[in-house]
């Protein structure tokens, strides 16, 4: 049980316990009246009356005794596991807290010799490339037969962290929701995405969630994912799979598109938007991908949001996401 239902009955055995002094308390008074009374009087019938009284309520005290020592000890069988419980409790925090720190202590050491190696080994980029602004779409999917997920905060999140960077109008983000197979061309057609965000629900099959007419669960396959990236590969650049088990299908992609990202298991709705803030933060503020990866998986760990090894970066043969920057300066 967790500590709450121990604290609870801890609590409610302290109440019950109360109650039975209080109803002895009550049964006492009468004993006292009942004696004061058999001593002022005379009359036999009252006498024998009170004497009654007093027998019934001496009797009820035997009875109301013996329910407080049973609750008694009840109560210190339950104050001795609520013990035990928080002694577990403590130990599993202490747990919790140590490999915590032990993550932002590896992931910090990984940023400072990211930092190192692009020190040692300067970039070059040629800005001049790359587009005055870059277009994100971020397509969302939550059929009403599949569990709720909260994707107006994921989508609420980015666009905070988009807006708080220092490139932030160099950031165009386009959301379409309750998105259909049949809406996905036109959607990439309109919108020359460099960046394409799938965000929902994922399945064990690497299969994407999408929705049908009615609202219902569409699947669209790995392979259909592949095709569709290979025919409209022109402006995109990057893909994010923020859905469960999708690391299979940002690996595939890779045939065709410079890098992508995906989740290699089940993720939590608040750590999939916790990375994919960070993430954009990164982009705007001119970072490559690859320091966006490690930034997003190090936002987890300072928020003691578990999930930090789910998210993984792949890249087409030939790319090095470290020299992957999306964004142009303003000189």
């Amino acid at each position: 049980m967790s500590i709450t239902i121990y604290r609870n009955k801890v609590q409610g055995l302290e109440k019950d316990i109360a109650n039975i002094e209080k109803d002895i308390g009550k049964e006492q008074e009468k004993i006292r009246k009942a004696s004061e009374t058999i001593q002022r009087t005379k009359n036999m019938t009252t006498i024998k009356s009170n004497q009654k009284n007093l027998i019934t309520a001496q009797k009820k005290i035997g009875d109301l005794k013996g329910k407080k020592a049973n609750k008694v000890k009840l109560l210190n069988q339950a104050l001795n596991q609520l013990r035990k419980s928080e002694d577990r409790e403590n130990k599993k925090n202490q747990a919790t807290e140590l490999k915590h720190t032990k993550a932002i202590t590896s992931e910090l050491k990984k940023q400072q010799k990211l930092s190192e190696d692009i020190s040692n080994n300067p970039i070059s980029i040629n800005f001049e490339i790359l587009p005055e602004k870059i277009n994100v779409l971020f397509l969302a999917s939550n059929p009403s037969d599949q569990n709720s997920l909260r994707l107006d905060q994921e989508i609420r999140l980015i666009q905070e962290k988009i807006r708080a960077s220092k490139h932030r109008d160099s950031i165009n983000l386009q959301a379409r929701w309750a998105v259909r197979s049949s809406d996905l061309l036109q959607e990439i057609n309109e919108v020359q995405p460099h960046i394409i965000h799938f965000s929902g629900h994922g399945s064990q099959d690497h299969d994407i969630v999408l929705e049908t007419t009615e609202g219902n669960t569409s699947l669209l396959s790995k392979e259909f994912v592949t095709q569709l990236m290979k025919t409209m590969s022109d402006s995109i650049r990057l893909v994010i799979f923020n859905n469960c088990f999708s690391s299979g299908q940002a690996e595939s992609v890779t045939k065709h598109i410079e890098c992508a990202i995906g989740m290699n298991e089940a993720i939590y709705d608040d750590a999939a938007r916790e990375f994919a803030a960070q993430f954009y933060s990164a982009i705007g503020f001119g970072k490559s991908v690859q320091n966006a990866f490690e930034q997003g998986k190090l936002a987890l760990n300072l928020a003691g949001i578990d999930g930090d090894e789910i998210p993984e970066l792949y890249t087409q043969e030939g790319i090095n996401p470290d020299d992957l920057i999306l964004v142009k300066p303003k000189l």
